[in-house]
């Protein structure tokens, strides 16, 4: 079975560092067997979680947009890459509200088809000290993947000043 992988760029910016760090990526793994899948968030219609509880009893959401794919490609995938710059202690808007739709897997029929997976996080930022700077978000991401019984594999933090 062919290993597959999912990046999910929650950049806003087109070229700018999360988009070169993602090709890097990209680059490096046509080296390997490993099969990747780009999502770029700001090119997807994903609205927000309406908290209307939907997901909970009918293991589907009551939004039907582009995150039906995006579960699709997280689902069939053993790694799952996260690469969102660093914006005011935490990720994009883009990558927060994909990241709360993601509620749809924190329940006992759903929780399945995400855990067990692999993760890996991607940061660019334009911080001096990293480990102050990140401090929030180390914890928001530690957080999201133990609710969904992600492995964290690493963090990554790409510095440009």
């Amino acid at each position: 079975m062919k290993k597959r992988a999912v990046i999910i760029n929650g950049a806003i910016r087109i070229n700018g560092n999360t988009d070169s760090l993602v090709t890097g990526i990209i680059e490096g793994a046509s080296e390997t067997d490993l099969e990747i899948n780009v999502v770029i968030l700001r090119e997807l219609n994903v609205g927000n979680c309406i908290g209307c509880y939907h997901c909970l009893p009918k293991s589907s959401c009551s939004t039907e947009d582009d995150m039906t794919k995006l579960r699709e490609y997280m689902e069939s995938s053993q790694l799952l890459i996260f690469a969102s710059p660093l914006y005011w202690c935490g990720v994009t808007g883009l990558m927060k509200t994909f990241i709360d739709r993601l509620f749809f897997y924190y329940h006992p029929e759903t929780k399945p088809w995400i855990s067990g997976k692999k993760a890996i996080i991607i940061t660019p930022m334009n911080q001096k000290n990293v480990v102050y700077e990140s401090e929030t978000l180390v914890h928001f991401y530690a957080r999201l993947l133990n609710c969904l019984e992600i492995k964290d594999i690493d963090m990554f933090f790409s510095v440009r000043l």
